[in-house]
C-alpha cells in the first residue's frame, strides 16, 4: 500500500551523486516525508540520475522506465540529477510517464518539487531547472555528505571550469563553486561526533578548490584547518586532483599530517603529449613525472590512483604505445580506464568517433592486463607488513575491508581472516597478494 508521506530514491553514478541523494533524502525527512526501500509504498519516487557517459545514460533510462512502468496513480516520478539537468524536456519523450524533471544546480529543491507535483491539478509535467550558480545545500541546513559504514563522502565543491574536450560536466553542472570553510568544518565535526573514521573529499577538481573564494592552494588550507577541527576521524582522504595543480604546498601538508592519507586520486586520462592537447588536457607530461617523483620522495608509501581514456579521436596505435609504455614506467598503484564515448555538445564533438568499437575494446584489454600486472607486482610488496584496515563487512569467519590504499567503491579490499566490527580500524598483518586485492590475518 502507498504511503502519502513515503518517498522512494534511486542514486546512480558517481559518489558525488550519492552525497546529492543522501541530502535530497535528509530534506524531504525534515519535511516530514519517509524514506523506503520499497518503491510501491512511495508517494514519491525519485530518480538521482547520471548522464556522464553513454552506458550511464542508458543505465539511468532504464531506471526511469522501469518506475513508470509500474507507477501506480497518486505515484509521482521525479528525474534528477545530470541527465535531467543535461537534457530535461527530452527526458519526457524518453520516459513517458515522469511527473518532475530537477536539475543538479538546484536539487536542494526536492521538497518544494514533491509539494507542487501534490497540489498539481493536471497531469503536466514540472520542469525545475534554473541556472543558479551554486554549490547548494549550505542555505538550508543541508549537510553535503553521504555515510557509507565507517567512512563518509563530503563533498567541497560543485562544478568544474576546466576545458575538458571529451567532458559534459561543465554543461551539466556548470562552473566550479566552493562551500565555505566553515561549512564544510561543520559538516565534518558532526561526523566526528557521530565515529566517523574516514573522511572522503570529493568535488569535480578538489585542488580548484576556494579559487571562486579568492584563495591560493584552497585545498591545503582547508586539509589544515580540517586536522586541527576533527583530530579524532584518523583518516581523511583527497579523492579527484587535477594534474599541474597538486602544489608544493598541498605535497607538504599531506606529508606533514599523519590523518591525511598519503593516497591521491589524479585522472591523468592519457600520456601522449598530442593526444592530450586534443582533449584539451594539461599535456605537460614533463611536469607528471616529476611532480610524482616529488610527491613519493615526500610520502614513500604513496598511493597514486589515475584514470585513462583509450580510443580517443585521432589516437594512433603508436599514441595508444606510448600511453602502455607511460603506465608502465609510472607504475600507478591504482588505474582505471575507459572507451572513449562521444558526447553531443562537448567540445570534442567535431572529432567524431572514428576509431571503431573493436579496436577501443583491444586497447582497453591491454592496457588493463598491463595495469594488473603492475597492481600484482605492487600488493606482492605488502605482504608480510602490518597494515590498518577499516572493516566494512563480516560474514563466515572473514571480514572485509580496506587499506590507506584502497577508496571506497573503486579499488581494492583486504579479506582478514577473522570477524571484526564492522566500522572500525583494525591492524592486519598481510599474509598474501592478488591482483587486485590482499589477503590477511588479525593481530
Amino acid at each position: 500500500m502507498m504511503d502519502r508521506n513515503a518517498f522512494y530514491i534511486l542514486s546512480l553514478g558517481c559518489a558525488k551523486n550519492t552525497v546529492d541523494s543522501e541530502s535530497m533524502a535528509q530534506l524531504l525527512h525534515e519535511a516530514g516525508y519517509i524514506r523506503t526501500e520499497n518503491p510501491e509504498q512511495a508517494e514519491a519516487l525519485i530518480v538521482n540520475t547520471c548522464g556522464f557517459i553513454g552506458p550511464a545514460r542508458d543505465e539511468s533510462l532504464q531506471a526511469l522506465r522501469e518506475l513508470a512502468t509500474d507507477k501506480r496513480a497518486g505515484q509521482q516520478l521525479i528525474a534528477t540529477g545530470c541527465l535531467s539537468q543535461r537534457f530535461g524536456a527530452r527526458l519526457i519523450q524518453d520516459v513517458p510517464g515522469i511527473d518532475g524533471i530537477l536539475g543538479t544546480r538546484r536539487w536542494m529543491d526536492i521538497v518544494q518539487l514533491a509539494r507542487r507535483l501534490r497540489r498539481r491539478k493536471n497531469a503536466r509535467p514540472i520542469y525545475h531547472l534554473p541556472e543558479s550558480r551554486t554549490v547548494g545545500g549550505d542555505e538550508h541546513g543541508a549537510p553535503r555528505v553521504a555515510m557509507q559504514g565507517g567512512s563518509a563522502y563530503l563533498k567541497i565543491a560543485d562544478g568544474c571550469r576546466r576545458p575538458c574536450a571529451f567532458c559534459a560536466i561543465p554543461l551539466i553542472k556548470g562552473a566550479h563553486v566552493s562551500r565555505l570553510p566553515e561549512s564544510i568544518i561543520a559538516d565534518t565535526r558532526r561526523l566526528q561526533a557521530m565515529g566517523v573514521n574516514e573522511l572522503v573529499l570529493i568535488s569535480q577538481d578538489t585542488t580548484d578548490y576556494g579559487n571562486d573564494l579568492g584563495m591560493k592552494n584552497g585545498l591545503a588550507q582547508l586539509l589544515a584547518k580540517l586536522v586541527v577541527a576533527v583530530p579524532d576521524i584518523p583518516w581523511i582522504r583527497i579523492m579527484y586532483a587535477y594534474p599541474g595543480y597538486v602544489s608544493d604546498e598541498l605535497i607538504e601538508t599531506m606529508a606533514r599530517h599523519a590523518q591525511i592519507l598519503p593516497y591521491l586520486d589524479m585522472p591523468l586520462q592519457h600520456g601522449h603529449r598530442e593526444t592530450l592537447r586534443r582533449m584539451k588536457r594539461p599535456a605537460n607530461l614533463d611536469w607528471v613525472r616529476g611532480a610524482i617523483r616529488k610527491m613519493r620522495a615526500a610520502m614513500p608509501a604513496l598511493a597514486i590512483r589515475s584514470t585513462f581514456i583509450v580510443g580517443y579521436p585521432g589516437e594512433t596505435e603508436a599514441e595508444f604505445q606510448t600511453l602502455l609504455d607511460f603506465v608502465g614506467a609510472l607504475k600507478f598503484d591504482r588505474v582505471g580506464a575507459f572507451a572513449f564515448s562521444f558526447e553531443p555538445g562537448t567540445a570534442s564533438e567535431p572529432l567524431g568517433d572514428p576509431i571503431p568499437q573493436p579496436v577501443k575494446a583491444e586497447r582497453l584489454r591491454r592496457l588493463m592486463e598491463l595495469q594488473e600486472r603492475i597492481s600484482l607486482q605492487k600488493n606482492q610488496e605488502f605482504v608480510g607488513q602490518t597494515h590498518d584496515v577499516l572493516i566494512e563487512g563480516i560474514g563466515d569467519d572473514l571480514s572485509v575491508g580496506r587499506s590507506y590504499r584502497d577508496a571506497p567503491e573503486i579499488d581494492g579490499v583486504v579479506i582478514v581472516e577473522s570477524e571484526l566490527a564492522v566500522g572500525e580500524i583494525a591492524p592486519a598483518r598481510i599474509t598474501g597478494a592478488l591482483a587486485h586485492d590482499l589477503t590477511g590475518s588479525k593481530l
